[in-house]
């Protein structure tokens, strides 16, 4: 009896021991805590949550908070909030505690790296990265010769700040010239964004990604107090301009953008600013709408809020930032580019021009869809069209044509297709969505619909 108690015992020590040594290795080992992180979500190409792990009460299974506040003071909910963003990126500290030690370790930062000037975008960092350029890179005339070096980086880390003087930028870059070495290392270019306003930002960056394809691809933002409230505003103008966005303390907080597929967003909020509730109503509505994802990784870790302190703004990047456009990065490149567009409906799909009809499928994207116009514009056609001649043969042009080139104008092949043939694809792509989609369509741009309807006839025709 006393050997089985001693068996027993023994038994219980291993197990305690395999716990204690396994929890260490999560939050010690790099390298375990993203094997865990995947073991327990699949990837992220392919995500799901794992039967057997979810039965073990980890982080990685963590309820979110309720979509709502209900009736109590937003406060306690952005305390649960708080709670739930340490415990959903517990994965990423060990990388965090990585950084903060080259933090204090790292001497003359910058000196391997080069600095170059795009333009209006002035003091790129850039890594070092390069490919061999592609025929596509010749004809787009990105590159002289087939093989030659193309500058990319895998995401830019951008500190947006408001504009003063030449003096306030320089001690911003020399404050974050660690922070960015850390960065760079890991494949990320960087630099410091002076601005004046959110549509000085959005030029700015639109001219940068429109003239520099390959480098800006992706885009990580990072401001504090009315910088961070500009950044939350090109958000509302252009929502697929970043592919995340961290916010410090907001001088005020703005009304997120009505499209599913906002970058991802993570806010630090002081900690005696939430017992003032004024524009945490706001906030809760950029959590939500964020979330609002398929993808199990970008509904789970999109839309965080963290309470903290500003004594660390402007002098290095908080280590949950840092890691956080890591981690963001990384997932981008193991979805293959394919990451959910902005757009007006939950489930984006891509286009493909060559398929078949029967297994086409499509998502149309906007950041400016008014339908006031659209509606306005549809009723001039059809008036024009009402007046012109017998003869007169249509160009199939409506608004979601129109709408479509414009967020696919980097497609070669796209120019060869006719607004016709588009106009049949995009429709069934919609049929192929569900029920009610076409009936959607049918509100926002009716032209577009009466065309689809009118080609649809003619191809169910027996005369064809």
């Amino acid at each position: 009896m006393l050997n089985l108690l001693k068996g027993f015992l023994l038994i219980l020590f291993s197990l305690f021991c395999i716990y204690l040594l396994e929890g260490a290795c999560f939050r010690l080992v790099d390298g375990y805590a993203n094997w865990r992180l995947s073991l327990a979500w699949g990837k992220p190409s392919q995500p799901a949550f794992n039967p057997l792990l979810k039965k073990i009460p980890l982080d990685h299974f963590v309820a979110q908070p309720l979509s709502s506040p209900e009736s109590e003071h937003l406060g306690y909910w952005v305390g649960r909030e708080s709670e739930y963003s340490s415990k959903i990126m517990s994965f990423t500290r060990p990388l965090r505690d990585i950084y903060k030690d080259f933090i204090y370790r790292k001497i003359e930062p910058l000196a391997n790296f080069e600095i170059r000037d795009y333009g209006d975008i002035q003091g790129v960092v850039l890594p070092g990265l390069k490919k061999s350029a592609t025929v596509e890179d010749v004809q787009k005339q990105k590159a002289r010769r087939v093989g030659d070096g193309l500058e990319y980086a895998k995401g830019i880390f951008i500190k947006v700040i408001v504009q003063r003087n030449s003096d306030s930028y320089r001690q911003e870059f020399k404050d974050l010239e660690t922070s960015f070495s850390f960065l760079l290392e890991r494949g990320f270019a960087c630099l410091v964004l002076p601005v004046v306003s959110s549509d000085d930002l959005v030029d700015k960056i639109t001219r940068f990604q429109k003239n520099e394809e390959l480098l800006a691809k992706n885009l990580f933002g990072w401001a504090d107090g009315k910088a961070a409230t500009f950044l939350m505003q090109s958000s509302q103008t252009k929502p697929d301009c970043w592919k995340a966005i961290m916010l410090t303390d907001p001088e005020e907080f703005v009304k997120p953008p009505n499209v599913t597929g906002l970058p991802w967003v993570y806010f630090v909020i002081d900690d005696d600013r939430r017992l003032d509730e004024q524009g945490l109503d706001h906030l809760n509505e950029w959590i939500m709408m964020s979330r609002t994802n398929e993808n199990l990784y970008a509904s789970r870790l999109s839309g965080l809020v963290r309470i903290g302190k500003r004594f660390n703004v402007d002098k290095t990047i908080p280590s949950y930032f840092a890691t956080y456009a890591l981690y963001c990065a990384k997932f981008i490149e193991e979805l293959h580019g394919d990451w959910p567009e902005v757009g007006v409906f939950s489930k984006p799909e891509s286009l493909d021009l060559n398929q078949s009809h029967s297994s086409s499928k499509t998502f149309v994207t906007s950041s400016n869809f008014d339908l006031v116009r659209i509606e306005k514009k549809n009723t001039k056609i059809e008036e024009e069209e009402s007046i012109s001649s017998p003869n007169f043969t249509a160009n199939f042009d409506c608004e979601m044509v129109r709408v479509y080139r414009a967020n696919h104008s980097n497609d070669p092949q796209l120019p060869l297709v006719s607004n016709r043939d588009l106009i049949l694809k995009l429709g069934l792509g919609f049929e192929e969505m569900g029920q009610g989609v076409l009936e959607q369509i049918s509100i926002k741009d009716p032209l577009f619909y009466r065309y689809y309807n009118s080609l649809r006839a003619m191809e169910d025709s027996p005369l064809n």
